[in-house]
């Protein structure tokens, strides 16, 4: 049963890649804020409960989501950071 959990995990963390791919391609982000900002946080509550439980694939299963969510949210910010950059350069 533990094997089919890596494997639901796995399937559905790599949902998100070809979005971090796009997302690398293009340098921003396309997804907006409330849904990164919900999808991170979920995946950081149901880490911390998978910890709670011990449960690994769970665990893993999290863990990669955030990692995809972090790429997304990265390159989301930077290009904020680069409006506001530019903003003030105007001002």
């Amino acid at each position: 049963m533990e094997m089919i959990g890596y494997i639901g995990g796995v399937l559905l963390g790599i949902c998100a890649i070809p979005e971090v791919i796009r997302t690398y391609q293009d340098k921003r982000c396309h997804l907006g804020w409330p849904f990164l900002l919900l999808w991170f946080l979920g995946e950081v509550f149901m880490e911390i409960y998978a910890i709670d439980l011990w449960d690994y694939p769970l665990m893993f299963n999290y863990t990669f989501n955030l990692v995809i969510v972090g790429i997304l949210l990265y390159y989301k910010l930077k290009k904020m950071k680069k409006l506001f950059s530019g903003a003030v350069n105007i001002i």
